[in-house]
């Protein structure tokens, strides 16, 4: 459909002269429009529903007495002499800022020139330093100055001013961070492994200031301190034993509120440079309640071994369950019997759901997130014994320094030390 042209003031009165045929029935709603494609020079195409409404609303304001304006929609910007925004009286322009100097202190001046306005003074003056451009100004003035008067004396575009007052500010702003010492010390004993609200926590436990969270993420944010951002790991699947069955007593009780759990598992780690396997293995023992990990063994091979020299060195309650997987040193008959001979209970996870064992998934995921910041990457760069004293290190910091918000900003340490002494009153 060809859409019309833009119509004259001449036009539009002798479309409405025709309208006004219309409406009195002298001519055809038929005569009308071919009229109306005529004038429009829409060529077959009738008027649209939108189109006559807007007619008719048009026609209506015109018997009412208000003036027709020429459309200016679709028409080129005039170009040329004597076109766009006028320039300014060079004189006046310079009379008016001679005036501005002569007003203006040479100390607020010099802070002008040496603070804010530098780059672009000496660009437009053509100096090679700041000391030139000053002996230019001989002047002393006083300290009422305005921000228009600013910009005269400096010859500088509103728009350039204003830009540089605004990047002053923020930059003043950025600098200036309360307790930013505190808020850094507190950030890197962490080694940049508590985000906004754990920080804040410990800031208030550790130092005795209260700061909100989110304040504390702002002033984060200007200090350039971002903790690690976990990235996923695609999983290794490892052989399970489904010859041998036992029930999920556990049943996903993370909380131990019902029964002393202990839960246990084993997790690939890429091997260091001086091994040659694929993979070293890591295997703990984690107690539901308190989160602790109470023991563990790292080690180059994934055996049954693996497993029984850290839980024959744990010193279990007289009535516990061990929950873990189907995996092959779980499944052994060396690990099924002594948790008998302890007084154990043994549960295991329904095959294929690694949630019924999440308490030692999730210690596995936060070791492998906040223990290095690229763990697959850093791992294969250190030997074996340096691998086993971060692991060391790392868990003693997870139990007596990682704290927990379920837990009130308590660590696990702490937790155990409680639960020790009154048995299920954490």
């Amino acid at each position: 459909m060809k859409r019309g042209k833009q119509l004259s003031v001449n036009e539009w009165i002798e479309l409405f002269k025709h309208y006004k045929d219309y409406l009195s029935h002298n001519i055809t709603k038929k005569e009308f429009y071919y009229i109306y494609s005529k004038i429009r020079n829409s060529g077959d195409s009738l008027p649209s529903q939108k189109a006559m409404e807007y007619l008719s609303k048009k026609y209506r304001y015109y018997n009412l007495g208000m003036e027709l304006k020429e459309s200016q929609t679709g028409r080129a910007p005039k170009k040329g002499k004597g076109s766009g925004r006028p320039r300014k009286n060079k004189e006046e322009y310079d009379k008016q800022r001679n005036e501005v100097i002569k007003e203006i202190d040479r100390e607020v001046l010099e802070w002008l020139i040496t603070d804010l306005f530098k780059e672009e003074i000496l660009k437009k003056h053509k100096v090679d330093n700041l000391d030139e451009l000053i002996e230019k100004i001989k002047e002393k003035f006083g300290t009422n100055i305005t921000n228009k008067e600013i910009m005269k004396i400096l010859g500088l575009p509103k728009s350039t001013f204003y830009y540089k007052l605004k990047k002053q500010s923020n930059d003043k702003n950025k600098a200036f961070v309360k307790h930013a010492n505190i808020i850094k010390e507190a950030f890197e004993k962490q080694n940049g492994r508590y985000g906004r609200e754990r920080l804040s926590a410990y800031i208030f436990k550790t130092y005795g200031i209260n700061m909100n969270p989110r304040t504390l993420g702002r002033a984060m944010n200007k200090l350039g301190l971002f903790c690690h951002v976990r990235t996923t790991c695609k999983k290794k699947r490892e052989s399970k034993n489904t010859n041998v069955y036992y029930p999920n007593i556990a049943n996903r009780d993370y909380n131990g509120l019902q029964n002393d759990i202990y839960a246990s598992d084993v997790s690939y780690i890429p091997a260091p440079i001086d091994v040659e396997g694929k993979h070293v293995y890591l295997s703990i023992l984690i107690h539901h309640r308190t989160k602790k990990v109470v023991s563990y063994n790292l080690s180059i091979n994934n055996d049954t071994n693996l497993v029984m020299s850290h839980i024959v060195k744990t010193k279990f309650p007289k009535d516990f369950i061990i929950h873990t997987d189907h995996g092959a040193a779980y499944s052994s008959i060396e690990y099924l019997d002594y948790i008998k001979k302890q007084g154990g209970i043994v549960s295991m996870s329904r095959i294929g759901n690694s949630l019924d064992n999440r308490e030692a998934e999730y210690f596995f995921s936060i070791l492998k997130s906040e223990m290095f910041i690229n763990f697959e990457k850093k791992v294969k760069e250190i030997t074996f014994g340096e691998l086993k004293e971060y692991i060391k290190n790392f868990i003693e910091w997870y139990n007596s320094e990682r704290i927990l918000r379920k837990f009130k900003w308590k660590t696990p340490q702490e937790l155990w030390g409680v639960y020790n002494k009154h048995n299920f009153l954490v």
